[in-house]
């Protein structure tokens, strides 16, 4: 089947709706913006909204179906029910997810499905979480009973973004569920496809089960929408992944309430390549990790930096190792690279790489575009400007190269104002280079790769400086969700 064919089965989208108390109504307000195929720019859909009072309906749903205990008391057996459901859909429903997400993101479809493959086991991670966790604990209190409690914090909200967007709302969702929390989940204006199906398999799972309607909501809409969600006082839990400007509003609007934040707000993650890095392999990995999602993804490396020495060398391996990437579409089979996600996000950053040449950069690509009308962007290297003068996250298919004269100056010039997600370090030494891994600030660091998965079972990954509230780990999603009680039988010998 060729690219057009694909493209034209795939065509009809499916319909945005709300989910509010256990019943599918439409979203009544329309938005400006659309929802293009973004391979060739042609519309699909318009961006819709719903209603205030809508939103209000969820709001008070959520509250009362936590307010009654219904959900929060809920035995752990049953909250792993829901979520094998849940796994259970994902897996069989797993290749609708791919090409919806496929047309939201512009990713190629082979990465979509290998995301949507981890849709399933994301859940079942959530599951053994909540077994790990469990839901009390008993603490040493020479012979009293003395018991630590984890109880949901109470009603949540998942605010989704559109570059990973229905494994983020999975991950969070699922976390939630696990931790007895009701969830509203808004996804992107951008992408709601994925977590329309995701919606549809909670509510059969949510009635199958028994459960109250209220267990899952989803709403749709922008800024809007998000601010009326995040500023009421009944949320008691909000996890948000986006952009540093979204981050701040919703902290400004949770701040009254004192409302649990998670926020995932990326960063201009920088890479250190060290004197005796193998030049190759780390502009390889570069270019594998500037282009993993089409750029689309915040722990994309950024800011590169390399010994004055070796950064022409550097720069020259790098452009090789793009051009041997295809720039081409979302389902073609031989496609490395996509189009970007929206036509907004494409004049964003072609805006950056102007502001960066506008002030002595040069902008090198080595990737021909395909004629298709589509937002697609070729991954581009700037080169030229001091490190300081690269100081926001492009958020892209494109780095900034910059040559430095020390090792100590790339630290210096690695932990900047927006750094504090992701770093890299390149060298054959490699206990030297976890030195210097162990020298940024940032929650992961990797040494000679730039992929995407945890390093390890039992990573652990705060957001540092402005990249973010809290952080996300095998442990921290289904804690951020729960709060922690201490009971017990009080000491008549304590001396105070």
């Amino acid at each position: 089947m060729t690219a057009t064919e694909q493209d034209s089965r795939l065509r009809a989208p499916i319909a945005q709706t709300d989910l509010i108390d256990g019943t599918f109504t439409e979203p009544t307000e329309v938005l400006p913006g659309t929802l293009d195929d973004p391979n060739t720019g042609v519309v699909r859909q318009r961006q819709v909204a719903t209603a205030g009072r809508d939103v209000e309906r969820a709001l008070a749903a959520a509250a009362a179906v936590h307010a009654d205990g219904t959900w929060a008391r809920s035995p752990i057996d049953l909250r792993i029910r829901l979520l094998d459901a849940l796994a259970d859909g994902l897996a069989d429903r797993a290749d609708e997810v791919a090409q919806q997400d496929c047309l939201s993101t512009g990713n190629p479809l082979r990465v979509s499905s290998q995301m949507a493959s981890y849709l399933a086991p994301r859940v079942h991670a959530a599951r053994d979480q909540l077994l790990e966790i469990g839901e009390s604990s008993p603490l040493a209190a020479d012979g009293r009973e003395v018991r630590l409690l984890r109880r949901p914090l109470g009603p949540a909200v998942v605010l989704a973004p559109w570059n990973a967007p229905t494994f983020v709302a999975v991950a969070k969702v699922a976390s939630a569920l696990a931790a007895g929390c009701p969830v509203i989940l808004k996804p992107s204006e951008w992408a709601p496809a994925g977590c329309q199906i995701v919606a549809e398999i909670l509510a059969q799972a949510i009635a199958d089960l028994e459960l109250p309607a209220a267990v899952f909501q989803l709403v749709h809409g922008g800024g809007g929408v998000g601010a009326q969600l995040v500023s009421d006082p009944r949320i008691r839990a909000i996890s948000f992944t986006g952009g540093g400007a979204g981050g701040r509003a919703v902290a400004q609007a949770a701040a009254p309430h004192f409302t649990a934040l998670q926020l995932e707000l990326g960063g201009h993650n920088p890479a250190v390549v060290r004197p005796d890095a193998d030049i190759a392999a780390a502009a390889a990995a570069v270019a594998e990790g500037m282009t993993k999602l089409n750029g689309q993804w915040c722990e994309a490396p950024g800011k590169i930096l390399v010994p004055d020495a070796l950064h022409d060398e550097f720069v020259d391996a790098l452009l090789g190792a793009l051009s041997a990437l295809r720039v081409g579409h979302s389902f073609d089979a031989g496609t490395d690279v996509g189009p970007l996600s929206h036509q907004a996000h494409r004049a964003r950053l072609q805006g950056q790489i102007d502001d960066l040449v506008s002030r002595g950069g040069r902008a090198l690509t080595s990737a021909p575009l395909p004629e298709l009308g589509g937002w697609f962007f070729s991954p581009t290297v700037v080169v030229g400007l001091p490190a300081e003068q690269s100081e926001h996250e492009l958020f892209g298919p494109a780095v900034t190269v910059h040559a430095v004269e020390s090792v100590e100056d790339a630290i210096r010039a690695a932990n900047g104002p927006e750094t504090g997600l992701a770093g890299f370090v390149f060298g054959r030494d490699l206990e030297t280079a976890l030195e210097t891994a162990s020298r940024l600030s940032a929650g992961e660091i990797r040494v000679n790769g730039c992929k995407l998965a945890d390093l390890a079972d039992g990573s652990e990954q705060s957001f540092w400086n402005s990249a973010g509230i809290g952080g996300h780990g095998p442990t921290d999603m289904v804690r951020f969700f729960q709060g922690r009680r201490t009971i017990g039988i009080d000491d008549p010998a304590l001396p105070l």
